[in-house]
């Protein structure tokens, strides 16, 4: 069955090595790329080349989808990026991405100097988050999230591709 804890979700979101961050084109063609990211105040940040297609993609329209690579244990979140800027915030970052990554990266992570070298960084904050694993019958949860940030589990269901209203 799937969970109906919102903590359980945000931890899944944690742990994950690796996302894929869906943003759309201009044009309205989709783009899909994996990447590293941290669970951070909220939501899931990110690093890329200033010039890449997704960073491209999100100063054109902020909306993005995030989601794990498992098809069987799956969180699917929706939502708003914003480029972070912030010095302090930069490095809270830069200390979250090493604690995370530095075994696999072997080094640690100044986000202030890669900033300073076109390097970008993004929150994507959730609207909603869809979540279910497999061999449970289907079940499916999706929770909203005010301006606060707090979760609301607003449908549990037998049809985890069932969209309600937009999304």
């Amino acid at each position: 069955m799937a969970s109906a804890d919102w903590t359980e979700v945000e931890r899944q979101l944690a742990a994950a090595t690796n996302y894929w961050v869906c943003t759309v084109r201009a044009d309205l063609r989709p783009h899909a790329v994996p990447v590293w990211g941290v669970w951070w105040r909220g939501a899931l940040a990110f690093s890329s080349v200033g010039a890449s297609v997704k960073v491209r993609n999100l100063r054109h329209n902020d909306r993005a989808s995030v989601h794990l690579e498992s098809a069987s244990d799956v969180a699917i979140l929706e939502g708003h990026a914003t480029e972070v800027t912030d010095r302090e915030e930069l490095v809270e970052l830069g200390e979250c991405f090493t604690a995370k990554y530095s075994a696999l990266s072997g080094g640690a992570y100044d986000l202030v100097a890669a900033h300073g070298m076109g390097m970008t960084v993004w929150a994507v904050r959730p609207t909603s988050v869809r979540s279910w694993r497999a061999g449970g019958a289907f079940a499916s949860s999706r929770w909203t999230f005010d301006d606060a940030g707090t979760a609301v589990l607003t449908r549990s269901s037998l049809a985890a591709d069932a969209e309600v209203g937009s999304g």
